[in-house]
């Protein structure tokens, strides 16, 4: 029951207010009874990051190269073999086929070519509009991110400006219950003192009146 009570407790500091690890070796104390602590827990309560963190599991294209750029591999070259246009082997040139694989490998690289240039033409149409609208909705994208980090800032930097009022305003309230509490102590302390000196001031009378009544 102790331990589920544990694991619903939300730990906190208040560095506005403790200044105690401040105090040499008082940091290893602290770390210390955390590390006996951490002794009493079982390890199937504790928190367990995994070892091997496996990144794009789901896409086989980045997961194969996060595994090359982990191996320091560098990127295979490009196959331009594909491009060439040449001739049968000589020892197929008098081979029908190989020639008519030849001409198809022939009029496929030159439609290759054919949609290279007409793509180059649509580059030069185009394509410096199409970038400039690109950059002007990157630009836009990049400003909204740098608006939203400045809010974030700003929130956090209120937060703490808040945390450290709040733990400035509990820190004094913590000191006044603490004076409170040792005056309340040395209070008690010397009302013990007076009983335990009333008391034997008692025993005192008891004695003196049993004394007293045995010489009667």
């Amino acid at each position: 029951m102790a331990d589920n009570n544990a694991k619903n407790i939300d730990l906190d500091s208040l560095p506005y207010v403790d200044r105690e690890l401040e105090i040499a070796g008082m940091k290893d104390k602290v770390n210390l009874l955390i590390e006996q602590e951490m002794r009493k827990i079982s390890k199937k309560d504790r928190v367990h990051f995994p070892k091997d963190i496996k990144l794009f599991a789901d896409d086989e294209i980045l997961s194969s190269e996060w595994a090359r750029t982990n191996k320091q591999l560098s990127m295979p070259t490009l196959d331009l073999s594909r491009y060439d246009v040449a001739p049968p082997a000589a020892k197929d040139k008098k081979s029908v086929d190989a020639w008519e694989s030849a001409i198809d490998n022939s009029k496929a690289q030159l439609e290759a070519q054919t949609l290279r240039l007409f793509n180059l033409e649509l580059l030069q149409k185009y394509g410096a509009n199409a970038w400039k609208v690109h950059n002007f909705q990157l630009e836009a994208y990049l400003k909204q991110l740098k608006s939203d980090v400045e809010d974030k800032k700003k929130q956090i930097l209120d937060l703490n400006k808040q945390r450290k009022f709040e733990q400035t305003e509990g820190g004094s309230s913590l000191r006044d219950l603490e004076s409170k509490w040792s005056d309340l102590i040395s209070q008690t302390l010397q009302v013990e003192v007076a009983c335990a000196s009333l008391e034997n001031e008692l025993e005192e009378l008891k004695r003196y009146e049993n004394r007293i009544s045995s010489n009667q």
